[in-house]
């Protein structure tokens, strides 16, 4: 039973040889340069504390999207300090939270926003929330 199976592998490979060496086409859409301007944050998380106690403890998924190259790098090699960064940042949002409330986004992303800059040290670096999760 093996050796059929070995018989009919080179004859297979012949076949199926131009099918894998032909390179699929590139995309004809505005969608290729998007992808490498994005660089993706590690989750950062801050505490929500209540009454000298942890209550839940808040997650941001995001990633910042930056056209410059030069800045590009930067970003990306300021990565974890950007992260702890941002991570206190929400702390400090996460401290002022009134109990039940869901998390305000519009007051939420320019304060986030900010600390990107200042870490970055210039601006042109803009930050997409993906995901803000209260557990």
């Amino acid at each position: 039973m093996l050796r059929r199976a070995l018989l009919g592998l080179p004859s297979l490979l012949l076949l199926a040889g131009p099918a894998l060496a032909a390179a699929p086409p590139a995309p004809s859409g505005g969608g290729g340069n998007q992808q490498a301007s994005f660089v993706r944050l590690p989750v950062f998380t801050a505490n929500i504390i209540r009454s000298n106690r942890t209550r839940g403890v808040m997650s941001v998924e995001s990633g910042v999207d930056v056209p410059d190259p030069k800045l590009r790098t930067r970003i990306s090699l300021l990565t974890p300090r950007l992260r702890s960064d941002l991570s206190r940042r929400l702390a400090l949002y996460t401290a002022n939270l009134a109990p039940g409330a869901p998390p305000d986004l519009d007051l939420l992303v320019p304060l986030l926003q900010k600390q990107v800059d200042t870490t970055a040290g210039q601006a042109g670096a803009r930050l997409l929330v993906l995901n803000v999760l209260i557990n």
